[in-house]
């Protein structure tokens, strides 16, 4: 952190990238596809909800905060007919990992990539996830063996609790989800 941003800001930088492979490569899309998700949307919300089981569409909207109930109900609760949590959560890790892998290239497996992944484990364990729903539901998936894995679930961890806080911050003033795009 370099002390002119916020430690917020600088922790975005930082964990976003290794979060949002979730999303945003193809090796997750396919994963989704492959685990019976219909669309880009049906894998996201399907995908990220995952670790709270199988949520209806108001929970899942309420969690996630800005985006439209009607695009929510789109696809909750009909992709849990279509894939597990289990299966969700299997091809998320998976494939995120198998893309983290691609983009690090040799990266993957040096000592860097191992004491990261150490570093964000240990700032998992004094997190408190008493009222941060999503961050609280990551972090009781069991870890994974794989370093750029863990490095992965720990950024996820990380990032939905400052996402959860920021849901807060924007309650207390007010503003519902799509407002906050606004």
């Amino acid at each position: 952190m370099t002390g002119t941003e916020p430690a917020a800001r600088s922790m975005w930088k930082l964990l976003e990238p290794l979060h949002a492979v979730t999303y945003f490569v193809p090796e997750t899309a396919e994963a989704f596809r492959s685990a019976g998700t219909k669309g880009f949307w049906m894998g996201y919300f399907g995908g990220r909800a995952a670790p709270m089981g199988q949520p209806s569409a108001p929970v899942v909207g309420a969690t996630f905060f800005n985006f439209s109930p009607a695009m929510v109900a789109r696809s909750v609760p009909d992709v849990w007919s279509f894939a597990t949590p289990a299966q969700l959560l299997e091809a998320r890790s998976t494939d995120a990992t198998r893309a983290l892998r691609r983009l690090l290239g040799p990266l993957a497996d040096s000592s860097q990539v191992s004491a990261a992944a150490a570093l964000a484990r240990r700032a998992i364990d004094g997190l408190v996830t008493g009222g941060p729903p999503l961050a609280a539901a990551n972090a009781s998936l069991p870890w994974p063996a794989d370093e750029v894995t863990v490095l992965w679930q720990a950024a996820t961890v990380l990032r939905e609790h400052r996402g959860d806080g920021h849901v807060a911050a924007l309650v207390v003033e007010g503003l519902d989800g799509c407002q906050a795009h606004v």
